[in-house]
């Protein structure tokens, strides 16, 4: 096993006992210690050691890796151990500097969820790590450690297309993408037959592989035989992974436990009211759902009825040989979203620009529909295809579904154009609205926000950030404070942060902020939509602020004031958002034509 002495740029830390880390260090960071890492590492090395002469078998190897775990954990050494193996990983160095502050709960969230779980799984997950070649890149290390833990690995799909991560630390997490392989077919064979034997006899023929393996699910291709054998259509089946099922009831307590122990130590982390607890919810909330496969199969019909006079989006149709434990869909085939090598430099952005219409733009500007969006849109359920030099937008796995309601998406064009005319009282007006007044009602919170938000503006004023980094910004700084937004509300921006990696492997030079302020912009032209929402708005900020009718009569003045110079200024002259790059790829019914710059 590879350990940290390897390598200078990640200097090893001395292991704790665990009465000087409870008295001394509440946050488990590691410092001097009875128990040597040097002595951890012999001890891990000895279940690698030959037997009778001969190498160590599995059986073996696992059998000494339990043994050398229960007695940690009975002479109370457990997490000093797996912290080692934690570390010999690179996990103290693989977070953007953007993010350096939040490796300690990294690091030490994943060294209390490995000492949690039962020391069944955790010792293969030593041997396997053991198995790894001497020279093994720190990447290869961490996903070998997490590739059965689909609550580590939904994060690490997400950080793996962070902008500023190590690209050959990325290059090693875009696996848990579309690359995991933890199972082989015949694993998966008797649950899928299972299933099967609900439908006559060869009215479903798998084929003996499996297509593809994600965190939670597997798919495999079949055959599909209908109308007495006369006709036969290609398809794919989707199963929830047999150690997946198993595992994920103690895997969601362990995820509530982890809850507690993050909000317990954040103090000790410098991490201010940071609610762990609440956005931990979301994603136990998340993965709950993504192994109810009658959900998603619901979710298929709804955003195939809501896409089906859509010329750019295609969402695989649910057949109706589907089961509850079985979801059976057509196989539409694709390239990976981010497989671009062969793309002309205009046929990259044309990609970029469809994608971002759909992810970013649609959810918010779509007023009069639903405010839809792919709530996990990472690299590994986006493929796409060309017709005719036009983008075709294949989304697979629609466990996650999230809507905006209208409230929230015109909390979002009032944040964008908030930032964008540098008013800070609109902008926290919208916030403390969309949060049930969490901004207003105590005043040290009412200072932290105006703080940030004057933070948010000058930096995208001053052009060190884009609009949609400064959105993201003001999410992750209240949030830094504790305060909690719906559920649909951080998906959509965890999509955002998702997209932004994603957007920037398609096309390094696609201007993503240029849709969100399009949106923003021509969701405001329209004086009837911008009525309605008006009064949806004001509706809502009286709920919240009858009790000072001060506070009202300034948010009312605010928004009054900003919406009149909005329609003066473009009255007066119509082009004058001319500065902002209007996307030119497809409208929202997916036909692509240029937008007439006349609307702004």
């Amino acid at each position: 096993m590879k350990t940290e002495q390897n390598h200078n740029k990640h200097p090893e830390k001395p292991v704790s006992t665990p009465d000087s880390r409870k008295k001394n260090n509440p946050a488990h960071e590691p410092h001097d210690a009875v128990m040597t890492n040097e002595v951890i590492m012999l001890a891990l090395m000895g279940i690698k050691k030959p037997h009778k002469g001969r190498k160590a078998t599995l059986p073996r190897m696992r059998q000494r890796a339990m043994k050398l775990l229960k007695e940690a954990k009975s002479g109370g050494m457990l997490e000093d151990l797996v912290r080692q193996v934690v570390l010999s990983t690179g996990i103290e160095s693989f977070l953007p500097l953007r993010y350096a502050k939040y490796q300690p709960v990294v690091r030490e969230g994943m060294v209390f969820m490995m000492s949690s779980m039962p020391l069944s799984r955790l010792a293969p997950k030593i041997v396997d790590q053991l198995l790894l070649p001497e020279n093994a890149s720190f990447g290869k290390r961490l996903f070998t450690l997490i590739k059965d833990m689909p609550t580590l690995q939904k994060l690490g799909q997400i950080i793996c297309r962070s902008p500023g991560l190590e690209p050959a630390f990325k290059n090693e997490l875009i696996d848990l993408e579309d690359n995991i392989q933890t199972l082989s077919y015949a694993r998966i064979r008797p649950s899928l037959l299972k299933e099967i034997a609900k439908h006559p006899p060869d009215s479903i023929t798998p084929e003996n592989r499996i297509l593809a393996e994600a965190s939670v699910c597997a798919v495999v291709p079949a055959q599909i035989t209908s109308d007495k054998g006369k006709k036969t259509s290609d398809a794919v089946l989707k199963i929830v992974k047999p150690k997946v099922r198993k595992n994920m009831a103690a895997d969601l307590v362990l995820l509530d436990q982890l809850m507690v122990f993050l909000d317990r130590n954040k103090a000790a982390w410098d991490l201010g009211d940071f609610n762990f607890s609440a956005t931990l919810a979301q994603v136990g909330t998340i993965l709950a759902n993504e192994i109810n496969l009658e959900s998603e199969q619901k979710n298929l019909d709804r955003m195939g009825f809501h896409f089906k006079n859509n010329k750019t989006v295609v969402v695989p149709e649910k057949l109706a040989v589907s089961t509850p434990g079985m979801t059976v869909m057509s196989r539409v085939e694709g390239r990976k979203i981010t497989d671009v090598a062969g793309l002309r430099k205009k046929e990259r952005r044309k990609l970029a620009g469809a994608l971002a219409k759909t992810c970013i733009l649609r959810p918010i500007q779509d007023i009069r529909e639903g405010g839809l969006f792919h709530g996990d849109p990472h690299a590994g359920n986006i493929a796409y295809t060309f017709k005719k030099g036009r983008p075709r937008l294949i989304f697979y796995d629609w466990g996650m579904l999230g809507h905006l309601n209208k409230l929230e998406r015109f909390a979002m064009i009032l944040l964008t154009l908030g930032l964008m005319t540098n008013s800070s009282n609109l902008v926290f007006y919208t916030a403390d609205i969309i949060t049930k007044g969490q901004l207003s009602t105590r005043t040290p919170m009412r200072k932290a926000a105006k703080r940030i938000i004057a933070e948010g503006i000058q930096m995208q004023g001053q052009g060190t950030s884009g609009m949609l980094s400064a959105i993201e910004y003001l999410f992750e700084k209240f949030t830094h404070e504790g305060v909690v937004f719906s559920a649909d509300l951080m998906m959509y921006e965890k999509a955002m942060v998702t997209l932004r990696g994603v957007l920037s492997d398609v096309d390094p030079t696609f201007n993503r902020d240029a849709y969100m302020t399009w949106a923003a912009v021509t969701s405001l032209v329209d004086d009837a939509i911008r009525f309605r929402l008006l009064k949806l708005f004001l509706k809502e900020a009286w709920s919240l602020y009858h009790h000072s009718l001060v506070l009202f009569l300034d948010m009312q003045k605010v928004v009054f004031w900003f919406l009149k110079d909005l329609a003066r200024v473009s009255l007066k002259s119509p082009h004058v958002f001319s500065n902002i790059p209007a996307p030119v790829y497809s409208s929202l019914d997916g036909i692509h034509r240029s937008f007439p710059p006349s609307r702004l």
